[in-house]
């Protein structure tokens, strides 16, 4: 199976940076990568154009005019040019190990989705995360016990939710969707019509895929044990964690059943804005 690995960018070339050197190191390599840009400030053209001289993995680039904060869109643009059977979304501020994209490829089936959980990284933590670990794969050298204590605990949680719902049917969707750190077959992302572009503004839109892709028939399991994605600091998007779109999603969440897990304004959606550089 082949792999598109879809990032969403908006500035912070920085961090992308190193996004992208600890995807070129990877043990699995994916089949194309895709920057999908939400119009940024900082030259992202340049950027690209370096970057394609720092790999062999093919790199393309989509680029829409920022007007508001449009994620769901974004990463639609990214999946509207993509060729591969499986899509890894990958936030530009998460770094992965090596055998991350492996992973992944292990345990994705039919019956899936993947959904990551990352480390929050300090300041500090941040900073101190050279190329040169990156490069070794030393992540004891970044986290502390506590943070690794952490992930522990959230993939055996998530675990026990994927069995409930798998096999009795109880709770929600068994992981979270969280769609920084997520992989899902392309055909189902297809079949529920990709992200709902509706929504605009932070948050929302990843509870709103995965309850479409559990109506589809499809449970969220949670991959990383031992392979941490590593979420680099920086200022946040988001006003203090202010949902805009909580009441649309819980209007759309009345809505949505196993004969109604479509979205309408999603990845079929017309897309001549589009400037694509490959």
């Amino acid at each position: 199976m082949s792999i598109s690995l879809v990032i969403p960018v908006f500035n912070y070339l920085n961090l992308l940076e190193k996004c992208l050197f600890s995807v070129y190191r990877q043990s699995v390599q994916p089949d194309e990568i895709i920057l999908s840009d939400d119009g940024s400030d900082e030259d992202i053209v340049a950027f690209y154009n370096a970057q394609k001289r720092k790999t062999a993995i093919p790199l393309i680039l989509v680029r829409q005019k920022h007007l508001q904060f449009r994620a769901a869109r974004v990463r639609n643009n990214g999946v509207s040019v993509s060729k591969g059977d499986v899509l890894v979304f990958l936030d530009q501020d998460i770094v992965i190990p090596q055998d991350y994209l492996k992973c992944i490829m292990a345990n994705l089936n039919q019956r899936k989705f993947l959904s990551g959980y990352p480390v929050r990284l300090s300041k500090e933590q941040s900073d101190k995360l050279t190329f040169e670990i990156i490069e070794q794969n030393n992540w004891d050298a970044i986290l502390t016990a506590e943070q690794k204590r952490k992930i522990q605990k959230q993939y055996k949680k998530d675990f026990l939710s994927y069995l409930l719902f798998r096999y009795l049917h109880l709770g929600g969707h068994g992981a979270k969707l969280r769609g920084g750190v997520s992989a899902i077959f392309k055909s189902d992302f297809e079949l529920v019509n990709g992200y709902d572009e509706n929504y605009i503004g932070w948050g929302n839109e990843d509870d709103d895929l995965g309850r479409r892709l559990q109506e589809l028939g499809r449970s969220g399991f949670n991959f990383v044990s031992n392979q941490i994605p590593l979420h680099l600091y920086h200022t946040h998007y988001h006003d203090q964690g202010e949902r805009k779109n909580a009441n649309y999603s819980e209007r759309c969440k009345k809505k949505i059943s196993h004969r109604n897990y479509r979205c309408q304004k999603g990845l079929s959606s017309v897309r001549n804005d589009l400037e694509i550089l490959e």
